[in-house]
C-alpha cells in the first residue's frame, strides 16, 4: 500500500524536529540551593561585551542564603577579590566537571579558617588559592558558603557555573541536570538584512544592514472610527547581491518579563536546513567574541543586542560546527526564496517565523555611506600593527585585536586628547597606547593613567626609556592624566567590641589595596569596594595599655595614605 504524500511529509517534519531537540544530559548534580532555585539569568545570555558564563540564581534580595555543593568533589580553587566574581569557590568533581559559585559573602568555619590562614600568611586580603585535592573535600549537599553580593555583582544573588575541568570551558548547566521551570517559547521580534559589502566594512567597521519588517501598519475606517491594524508583509524585494540575516531574539521561562539567552537557532531556506547555531560551549579566551557575534554597531546605537545569523569575519566560536553554511546567500534572479527561522530553548519550547525574499533590479539596496576621515591608518586584522599618531603617541594593535581589516581614523584634539577609531567597532584584544613621555613627565613615571571619554580609567607601565604603554579595551577618546593625590581615610569605628572600620576612597585611580597593623603586626580586615568600607573584627581582644593602630591605603598609581592612632585600653 502506498503511503499518502501528506503523511510522508508529516513524518519527515517530525523526524527533523526529533533531530533538532537537545536532550538534557544529567551529570548527577543537584541545584546549589536547597528548595527553590529561581533562575534570573541564563547561560550565554548576551551581556555587555561578554557571554554570560552560567546561571544567576535569585536569593530574595538578601545575603546569607546557604549554598551547597552540587556533587561530591574537592575545593580546587578559592578566589577572594574586590572585583569580578568577588568571593568565589571552585569544586572539581570526579566526572570531569567543575562547579563555580561566585559573589559569595562568607564560608563555613573549616573553609573560612583555611582562607584566613592563607590571608595572614600572604598578608593580603585579596588571595587566589589552590588547595590540594585532599585538603577541602566535600560531599553532595554539603554547606560550602553563604550567598552574597561581593565583587562586580549588581545585587544579592548567586552566580553559578559548570565548566569542563580540563579546558575550563563553561557549559550550559541546564544540560547538566540543573533544571528550571520553563514553559514559554522564545520570541522573534524583528529581522534585519546584511549586505556583503567589504568596502563599507573596511571603512565603517561593519557590514551595511536594513530592517526587514514583518508587518506594515495601516489605518482602516469602521464607521466613524479609525483603527490601526498590522498586516503581514508577504515578501521583500531586494536588489541582486549577497546577503545574510539578523534577528532580535528573546527567551522567556515563566513570564514575558524574563530575558534569557536564546541557545538554538536554525534557518531553513526553501525547505532545506541552511543555518544551524547551537550555543552550548565556549572558551574564556573567546568571551569577548560576543562583540563579533552580536550586531555591535546596532547595540551601541539603540541598546539592542541582536543575533547576527551568519558567521562574521574573525570569529573563532564553534557554535556552527553542525551548520551546512556560514549563513550567507546570493540573490541573483527573481525567484522567491522562503526563509523559515526556528528558535528553541533547551527544553524544546520553540517558535518560528517565515519571511520571503525575492530579487529585483530595482529592489531595496543594502548600503551605507562610507565615512572618510582626514587622518587614517590601515590596520590588518591578521598582522601586528604599529602606527604613529603624533609626536607623543603611537598605537599598537596586535594581530587579531581586530576581527577584520579596518581603516583606523584618528585625530588630536585641542584639549590634548586623542580620538582613535569608532566606538561602533569592537576589539577582541586590547589596543596599546604608547605615550612618549617628556623629561618632565618622566619625573613621575608610573603615576600616569589614561582616562577614556566613557569614564573608564586605564593603567600602564613604563617600558624602554620613556615609553608609557597603556592597554585599553575599546576605541574612544583618551587623555593622559597625572595622579599624585593620596587616597582618603576616615575612621568610623575604633575597637568597639574588637571591631574596626574605615571609610576610604580615591578621587582618580581608585583604591588598589591596603594593610592594617596593630602594634606593628599585620591584621586581616575586609574591603567592600562598592561602599568603600574597610572593616572587620580583630582575632583577640587588646590587652590593657597603649596600642598603635596603623592603616595604609594605596591607589592604583601607588599613591599612599597612612592613618596612625594610639589607643589606650583601661
Amino acid at each position: 500500500m502506498r503511503i499518502p504524500l501528506l503523511i510522508l511529509q508529516l513524518l519527515a517534519c517530525l523526524l527533523i524536529q526529533a533531530q533538532e531537540a537537545k536532550p538534557i544530559v544529567s551529570k548527577g548534580f543537584i541545584p546549589p540551593f536547597a528548595g527553590e532555585n529561581q533562575i534570573i539569568g541564563t547561560y550565554c545570555e548576551l551581556r555587555p561585551n561578554h557571554f554570560h558564563g552560567g546561571l544567576d540564581i535569585r536569593t530574595g534580595g538578601v545575603i546569607g542564603r546557604p549554598v551547597i555543593a552540587i556533587g561530591d568533589g574537592y575545593i580546587a580553587r578559592i578566589n577572594i577579590s574586590n572585583a569580578g566574581y568577588g568571593k568565589a569557590l571552585y569544586i572539581n568533581h570526579p566526572n570531569g566537571y567543575t562547579s563555580v559559585y561566585a559573589h559569595l559573602h562568607e564560608f563555613p568555619k573549616e573553609i573560612q579558617w583555611f582562607i584566613e590562614k592563607s590571608q595572614y600568611n600572604l598578608q593580603n586580603y585579596e588571595v587566589e588559592l589552590y588547595p590540594d585535592a585532599d585538603v577541602l573535600q566535600v560531599k553532595q549537599g554539603q554547606l560550602i558558603a553563604y550567598s552574597g553580593n561581593s565583587g562586580a555583582s549588581q545585587g544579592p544573588h548567586l552566580h553559578f557555573e559548570i565548566r569542563e575541568t580540563a579546558s575550563e570551558a563553561p557549559v550550559n548547566p541546564l544540560l547538566c541536570g540543573i533544571n528550571m521551570p520553563d514553559h514559554i517559547a522564545p520570541s522573534i521580534l524583528n529581522f534585519y538584512l546584511y549586505g556583503k559589502d567589504s568596502l563599507v566594512k573596511l571603512h565603517n567597521g561593519h557590514y551595511p544592514s536594513i530592517s526587514l519588517p514583518m508587518y506594515s501598519t495601516h489605518t482602516v475606517k469602521k464607521g466613524k472610527k479609525k483603527k490601526k491594524v498590522n498586516v503581514v508583509i508577504e515578501r521583500h524585494s531586494i536588489a541582486y547581491g549577497t546577503y545574510a540575516l539578523g534577528a532580535n531574539l528573546k527567551d522567556y521561562a515563566t513570564s514575558m518579563g524574563d530575558n534569557n539567552g536564546v541557545n538554538y537557532i536554525t534557518i531553513y531556506k526553501d525547505g532545506t536546513l541552511f543555518y544551524d547555531c547551537r550555543i552550548e560551549r565556549f572558551m574564556f579566551s573567546q568571551i569577548r567574541m560576543h562583540n563579533n557575534y552580536v550586531d555591535f554597531r546596532r547595540h551601541k546605537e539603540s541598546g539592542i543586542r541582536m543575533h547576527k545569523l551568519f558567521i562574521d569575519d574573525g570569529s573563532t566560536l564553534d557554535f556552527w560546527k553542525h551548520s551546512p553554511t556560514n549563513g550567507w546567500f546570493t540573490i541573483n534572479d527573481s525567484t522567491p526564496h522562503q526563509f523559515r527561522i526556528v528558535v528553541k530553548d533547551v527544553y524544546g519550547n520553540s517558535s518560528e517565523k517565515t519571511i520571503t525574499i525575492v530579487g529585483h533590479p530595482s529592489g531595496r539596496k543594502v548600503s551605507d555611506y562610507i565615512s572618510h576621515y582626514r587622518q587614517t591608518k590601515l590596520c590588518r586584522a591578521a598582522k601586528d600593527n604599529l602606527h604613529e599618531l603624533g609626536t607623543d603617541l603611537s598605537v599598537s594593535l596586535p594581530a587579531h585585536t581586530l576581527y577584520h581589516d579596518y581603516v583606523l581614523n584618528y585625530s588630536k584634539n585641542t584639549n590634548n586628547t586623542y580620538s582613535i577609531g569608532s566606538v561602533l567597532v569592537p576589539l577582541d584584544k586590547k589596543m596599546i597606547l604608547i605615550y612618549k613621555l617628556s623629561p618632565l613627565q618622566l619625573l613621575n613615571g608610573n603615576k600616569y593613567l589614561v582616562r577614556c571619554n566613557d569614564g573608564r580609567n586605564y593603567f600602564g607601565e613604563l617600558k624602554s626609556i620613556n615609553h608609557y604603554h597603556v592597554p585599553v579595551r575599546d576605541f574612544g577618546t583618551f587623555q593622559l592624566l597625572l595622579d599624585t593625590i593620596k587616597p582618603t581615610i576616615k575612621p568610623l569605628t575604633i575597637n568597639r567590641n574588637r571591631y574596626f572600620s574605615f571609610d576610604v576612597g580615591d578621587n582618580l585611580a581608585g583604591v588598589k589595596d591596603f594593610d592594617f597593623y596593630i602594634n606593628g603586626v599585620w591584621v586581616l580586615l575586609n574591603y567592600d569596594s562598592k561602599s568603600g568600607i574597610i572593616s572587620g573584627f580583630i582575632p583577640n581582644p587588646l590587652e590593657t595599655g597603649k596600642h598603635t593602630v596603623r592603616l595604609i591605603v594605596r591607589d592604583n598609581r601607588l599613591n599612599e595614605r597612612e592613618y596612625i592612632r594610639t589607643i589606650e585600653i583601661p
